[in-house]
């Protein structure tokens, strides 16, 4: 139970420092269930980070439910392709992405279904049959982008949420956001290891795996949550939740077709499409995030705002204060403000600094070890 004497500003303190001390995803999320707990009691939680820009999932932490025997490593796999289903092919309520939308993004099915859980499937394919009946969710939005979600679950026997419970939540959503980014920061300065050759994956029209290449498998392991075997045609949450809104939606918002997913060994960047227009197969090609994309995570991570990432694309051009002025038709005045707030938020004190850090981090280890650049423009060792 609820240790009483932690009071939620308490916890909301402690949440802060926690989100400063440079934790790996992983290691935020194992430190954060027991500390969330004080304060909201469950019998298990699963964490998630989220894309920014299309909301889709890109990793999951569901250790508590298998520590506490909801699943197993056998069955946790299966459970997160039924939860894809209920968040992007279903009408279901209290789904992430709807909660990040929300002014208030926390949520408690048994209320937005007003007593009747049974509606939705995610309840019925899911819940119920894990024997945790009663769940409490939360987007965790900081500055109107989401980084992340949690799925809170309690069994029939320690009882229901209450509006406190979700109130509780409200109040550490800003916290957890902040930490989340964070730890996003620690994932984003870690280089991918394996392959440099793009992997390919290809999903039937039921989702099933009809292709796999060898590159794509070390890959696919390293953002996949323990127990998965993309070998024998497992696969993580984030590449569900991709294909299930490409085929969906058909990629036909700009970029949407795109995520960066945070792995054990790096970014990885998952391309999703259709190989047949008329039919709903998805082929989704994967590979370490390099240049462009891993540039906007790292600027996303750091806190940067979309002017200060377009201020730093063109420092990185070698533009200089009045010609970005120009450029972007702000004053100079202005400019030098998103230039200093850069450096602050990503720890450096000069523009070639921000360079190396932004766009150049996953080659300067090559560069330093004098590794040679081959005429294809890769690094590499003969």
């Amino acid at each position: 139970m609820r240790e009483p004497e932690w009071s939620v500003d308490r916890l909301k303190s402690e949440i802060a420092v926690l989100g400063t001390r440079g934790l790996s995803r992983e290691e935020y999320f194992a430190e954060l269930a027991p500390r969330l707990r004080r304060v909201v009691d469950s019998d298990a939680t699963c964490w998630h980070t989220l894309d920014p820009q299309t909301r889709l999932l890109t990793s999951d932490e569901p250790r508590e439910l298998v520590e506490a025997g909801i699943y197993t490593a056998d069955t946790v796999a299966a459970a997160g392709e039924v939860l894809v289903r209920s968040e992007y092919q279903s009408d279901d309520r209290n789904t992430f992405a709807e909660l990040a939308t929300r002014r208030v993004p926390v949520g408690i099915l048994a209320q937005a279904t007003r007593g009747k859980p049974e509606r939705t499937a995610r309840y019925r394919e899911l819940l119920e049959p894990s024997g945790i009946p009663h769940e409490l969710r939360a987007a965790f939005v900081r500055r109107g982008r989401v980084w992340g979600a949690v799925h809170v679950a309690r069994r029939e026997s320690s009882g229901a949420f209450s509006d406190r419970d979700a109130e509780v939540l409200a109040q550490l959503v800003p916290m957890i956001a902040e930490g989340i980014r964070g730890s996003l920061r620690f994932d984003a300065a870690r280089r991918v290891a394996g392959p440099e050759a793009p992997g390919l994956v290809v999903l039937d029209d039921r989702g099933e795996v009809e292709l796999v290449t060898p590159p794509a498998l070390p890959m696919l392991a390293a953002i996949s949550a323990p127990g998965t075997r993309p070998d024998e045609g497992e696969l993580p949450s984030a590449v569900h939740a991709l294909a299930a809104f490409v085929r969906d939606q058909g990629g036909a918002a700009e970029g949407a077709n795109v995520v960066t997913v945070p792995g054990r060994d790096g970014l990885v960047t998952l391309h999703a499409s259709k190989p047949d227009l008329a039919g709903d197969r998805i082929a989704i090609v994967i590979e370490a995030a390099r240049g462009p994309r891993a540039a906007t995570v790292r600027l996303e991570a750091a806190g940067a705002t979309a002017r200060e990432r377009e201020v730093a694309t063109l420092i990185a051009r070698g533009l200089t204060n009045p010609e970005i002025a120009e450029t972007l038709v702000l004053s100079p005045h202005t400019v030098s403000d998103h230039v200093k707030s850069l450096f602050e938020k990503l720890g450096v004190s000069s523009r070639q600094e921000l360079v190396a850090r932004v766009f150049l981090d996953e080659y300067l280890p090559e560069v330093i070890q004098g590794t040679p650049l081959t005429s294809h423009g890769r690094f590499e060792v003969s």
